[in-house]
């Protein structure tokens, strides 16, 4: 199957809003910020390279890396 990466994120999506996963919003992001550090390529509203604008780039993976944390700690009630 052709993108099942994407067909299985998308059903694990729909059941974590059903089911109120929390959990799954930090597994989620996480993977996306491995994904776009590899790739060096971020899509948000739009395409954003770490070679055409590095400070861009480098400041949505740091926001995207302090929503993980957040999301994680949350989970683990360790902020409320």
């Amino acid at each position: 199957m052709e993108k099942w990466k994407t067909f299985v994120a998308l059903i694990l999506l729909v059941l974590s809003i059903i089911f109120d996963w929390n959990w799954f919003w930090a597994i989620f992001i996480f993977i996306g910020l491995i994904h776009v550090i590899r790739s060096k390529e971020i899509h948000f509203v739009e395409s954003v390279t770490k070679k055409e604008t590095p400070k861009l780039y480098w400041l949505m993976v740091v926001v995207w890396s302090l929503l993980a944390i957040y999301s994680i700690l949350r989970y683990l009630n360790v902020i409320d």
